[in-house]
């Protein structure tokens, strides 16, 4: 098991972008994807970055950023919101598995953030609980909903919005970040272009 004593959120950001490069490019090298890599990771395990992406199956993260084995520690929900159970998560991979960099990644096409922003259809209790979670964000970071929605902006600037209540909502990632040992990232995946829109780190609001 390797350690993450020596990494800086700036070295895992260059990670993450030089391996979502090559997938882009067409080039990944599915590293650290053998049946020898999962056995030298059964005595404990040290992911370079703790994702929280969306659940949608075409938002694959490993792929995305051309990563394997014991590389991310990665935690899915529609919509990538922050959740009891995501924030636990995040606390988990901070605080055991010692990251140095949490990234908070949304997608365009997200139907979970296009629900909360064009309610068409009849959803369940929990999912117009989950969905409204996600509205309430976005109308408090001063997205407007009148006339029409825009909805690439929406996808972006949710990631944001959840990156900032993950830190709200935990006073270890705060004393993290203060003490210069974290940084909580956005950034938002765009389908067509397979690019990402990196949004930069988020602090407590």
């Amino acid at each position: 098991m390797t350690s993450n004593a020596n990494l800086t959120p700036a070295k895992v950001i260059h990670e993450l972008k030089a391996g979502h490069e090559r997938f882009r490019q067409a080039r990944s090298i599915h590293p650290h994807a053998t049946e020898a890599r999962l056995h030298e990771l059964e005595q404990g395990q040290a992911p370079h970055a703790a994702v929280l992406s969306c659940s949608d199956s075409r938002v694959a993260v490993e792929l995305i950023f051309d990563s394997g084995f014991g590389d991310l520690f990665v935690i899915r929900n529609a919509g990538n919101s922050s959740t009891p159970g995501s924030l636990a998560s995040v606390e988990y991979a901070v605080e055991a598995l010692q990251v140095p960099l949490v990234l908070v990644m949304s997608h365009s096409g997200c139907g979970a953030v296009g629900a909360a922003c064009k309610p068409e259809h009849l959803l369940t209790p929990t999912l117009m609980d989950h969905v409204g979670h996600i509205r309430n964000g976005l109308k408090g970071a001063g997205l407007p909903f009148e006339p029409q929605v825009d909805l690439t902006h929406a996808y972006g600037l949710h990631a944001r919005v959840t990156a900032r209540e993950l830190i709200n909502s935990s006073a270890l990632l705060r004393n993290q970040i203060d003490n210069g040992r974290l940084e909580v990232h956005a950034a938002c995946f765009e389908l067509h272009s397979l690019e990402i829109n990196w949004l930069g780190a988020e602090h407590e609001a």
